[in-house]
């Protein structure tokens, strides 16, 4: 009987043992996989970017939106240009207030995911078209002039955007606190809301102020790359 007990323990030992090293290879692939494979985001983006190129190659290089929009004489007046800061502010934070809003109902819809690749992918498009645009242009100069519209207020939006849709971005995990009272998990859920909260808060507040304060700044010193 203690020999029988043990073999059988043995093979629980060995099928245990065998169970976590399944389990750490399949960890391995999906860490490799992901290492190896561009993430979908950046794929839409660039898929978008190269639309936007194919589009200005398909119009002739003549965007009449962006190319009067930069055109030499408005860089002109940009370089003397006082800025309002208050009727600025009121614009910029009405006209992203809106887009807040339009992301916030496009996430907590049915296609949220679509409306999130959807949205990468036209601003991937945008972001092509202006660029190849303002070189066709200004040469390389251009690539200088498409950064200094976007930049410093579009890395807090870039992270606004993906906290808003980050449910989208992340992959299926396996539930490691099964253990977890349903109160524990309730608590652990509000608490993730008070978190993306105050951090969609914080991006939004910090984007608003570089693109009222910081950005015109830095677009009136580009300007005067172009005599």
């Amino acid at each position: 009987m203690n020999k029988f007990n043990t073999e059988e323990q043995v093979e629980k030992s060995a099928v245990c043992s065998v169970v976590p090293e399944q389990d750490a290879y399949i960890d391995y692939r999906k860490l490799h996989y992901k290492n190896t494979i561009p993430d979908n985001r950046v794929l839409v983006f660039l898929t978008g970017f190269c639309l936007g190129m194919v589009f200005f190659y398909l119009t002739g290089g003549q965007n009449a939106s962006v190319g009067s929009m930069l055109d030499r004489e408005h860089l002109a007046l940009m370089q003397n240009f006082e800025v309002n800061r208050s009727g600025l502010f009121e614009y910029v934070i009405g006209l992203r207030l809106r887009q807040l809003l339009f992301g916030v109902i496009c996430a907590l819809g049915s296609i949220g995911g679509l409306m999130a690749y959807s949205i990468m992918g036209w601003c991937g498009f945008e972001v092509g078209l202006i660029i190849f645009t303002l070189v066709y242009q200004y040469g390389i100069k251009g690539i200088l002039l498409t950064f200094s519209m976007v930049l410093p207020q579009g890395i807090f939006y870039g992270i606004l955007f993906m906290v808003i849709f980050r449910k989208y971005w992340m992959s299926d995990k396996k539930s490691c606190h099964n253990e977890m009272t349903v109160k524990g998990e309730h608590q652990h859920h509000k608490m993730e809301m008070i978190k993306t909260i105050v951090l969609v808060m914080l991006m939004f507040s910090i984007g608003i102020l570089c693109e009222v304060y910081i950005n015109p700044e830095i677009m009136r010193k580009i300007a005067l790359l172009f005599p």
